[in-house]
């Protein structure tokens, strides 16, 4: 590690201890206020040296406690660098799509672990799991135990418009790091990258940057820069964000940044647009902002001190992450590029407030999420776009309803990211089946006790991981019998061409 620290970990023990106590004295809290995390979540001490081209190194340090009841099986970390590996069986992009993705064929990315240790010794560890995304090392903490892991490793960038990867205007580094699995029944979840979807499950944690870069580039980031300096050329900068489901970093030299804020009821929170396009900036920081104000209200206030969106290209028209959402800057169509703007917004509580299996039960979030920015439109007075985008939803899976038996196609909308055969079947199932659902949700309940049971939804569940089970109950206490609803569309029952 590096000489230079942000916090010690008897700090963030404290700070942990501290947030712990401030939650239990949260006896309810309406739709205008969120709690806290129950227990101590788990802290990411991140040293990133970048040399400006596609090679990168890494120091991680994890301190985490075992919550749950359960004495875990060992403890495994995703390494989803190894996606992009070259011959891997799960790349991150269907094969129709891959000159999508690669705009140098010769170039794959990696994650190679130099070293570990657990409790400050060198410990034994696997590499396994489809693709060796899977870091394995072989001890069991017990209900209540506290760990240090520590990793070093050495990362290669694919040269690909993705998630992870140096593409022509930026360098995108998510899912970089080493990440903890997320535990049930004290079973690691190590689930494979794929085509289809967003391939994570992660718990909400609290990360701890220090990233050396080339002075040149522009740093956008998940929670805040603390502090920035610069000495011989290099770039420091210390990055702390907190209580978020994970942590991205995007550089380019291009970069303009815009700042503007967001008013809301315990005060304001400041927006910042990373542009690619001078021409976008103004209107994408005034979108983001009004987009944070609506689903305050309608759903749960924003916790964090900032929000920050990004043009960068990664091979889709956005992608969400703690306190950051990116938008591909290559998208021409202007209404298509603001939904999107507002779309990943509505990300910061469905997945990122409120998490969920993204690789089983996708609609949970991507659906939801794709209902909101529906509503947005709708509660901003526009109803003739939430109109537009309920029918274009009903047209475009209704295509896929239709199709024969004998192709395959299952209308079922809790199943593994790896069934799906093809992209369009899974926006059909997951978006717009997803927004559907919601949709006639908030036909039969409602608009009021639509928006209490969603309310009511993310304040049970914030920091936490929910169920269709947790959907089905905030809309009980709501007021409203939800579950057989939700249930025919989940089940495939239901038939809506």
């Amino acid at each position: 590690m590096k000489t230079a620290r942000k916090k010690s970990f008897p700090l963030l023990i404290a700070a942990a201890l501290a947030a712990l106590c401030l939650a239990l004295l949260l006896v309810a809290c309406d739709k205008a206020e969120l709690p806290s995390p129950s227990s101590p979540v788990p802290v990411y001490d991140i040293d990133l040296t970048y040399d400006g081209g596609v090679t990168a190194q890494l120091k991680e340090e994890i301190l985490f406690t075992n919550n749950t009841d359960d004495t875990l099986t060992d403890i495994s970390l995703h390494l989803y660098p190894n996606a992009f590996a070259e011959g891997a069986a799960s790349p991150p992009y269907f094969a129709a799509d891959r000159d999508k993705f690669f705009y140098d064929g010769e170039s794959f990315g990696k994650i190679e672990i130099l070293s570990v240790e657990l409790n400050r010794k060198t410990s034994e560890y696997e590499i396994c799991g489809t693709d060796n995304t899977i870091l394995r090392i072989p001890y069991e903490p017990e209900a209540g135990e506290t760990v240090t892991l520590s990793v070093t490793a050495a990362l290669t960038l694919p040269e690909c418009n993705a998630r992870f990867g140096v593409t022509e205007s930026t360098v995108n580094f998510t899912g970089f790091y080493p990440v903890l699995c997320h535990y049930e029944n004290g079973t690691p979840r190590t689930d494979g990258y794929t085509a289809a979807g967003d391939p994570f499950f992660s718990d909400i944690s609290s990360f701890y940057v220090t990233a050396d870069v080339p002075e040149e580039f522009v740093a956008a980031s998940s929670g805040e820069v603390t502090e920035s300096s610069v000495t011989d050329g290099t770039k420091r900068m210390e990055i702390t964000a907190e209580n978020v489901r994970d942590f991205a970093l995007v550089l380019s030299e291009d970069f303009e940044v815009h700042t503007g804020s967001a008013a809301l009821p315990s005060g304001d929170v400041r927006v910042n647009c990373f542009c690619l396009s001078d021409n976008d900036a103004e209107d994408t920081l005034a979108l983001a902002a009004d987009a944070l104000r609506v689903f305050s209200d309608a759903f749960g206030e924003y916790p964090y001190s900032a929000f920050t969106v990004v043009q960068a290209p990664m091979g889709a028209g956005g992608m969400e992450f703690g306190t950051l959402v990116t938008v591909d800057p290559s998208v021409a169509d202007r209404t298509e590029y603001e939904r999107t703007v507002v779309h990943e917004t509505a990300h910061q509580w469905w997945f990122g407030l409120v998490g969920s299996d993204q690789l089983n039960s996708p609609w949970l979030d991507e659906g939801l999420t794709e209902f909101s920015t529906a509503y947005y439109f709708r509660r901003t007075g526009d109803s003739t776009s939430y109109g537009e985008l309920v029918s274009s939803a009903a047209a475009y899976y209704a295509v896929y309803e239709r199709m024969p038996s004998e192709i395959g196609f299952d209308s079922a909308m809790n199943r593994p990211l790896s069934s799906y055969l093809t992209n369009g079947e899974y926006v059909a199932v997951t978006y717009c089946k997803g927004l559907l659902l919601f949709d006639t949700l908030l036909t039969l309940a409602g608009e009021d006790t639509m928006l209490r049971a969603l309310a009511e939804y993310c304040s049970s569940n914030a920091y936490s991981v929910a169920s269709q089970a947790d959907l089905s109950a905030a809309f009980e206490r709501a007021g409203f019998a939800a579950a057989g609803i939700i249930d025919s569309f989940t089940s495939g029952t239901v038939v809506l061409s």
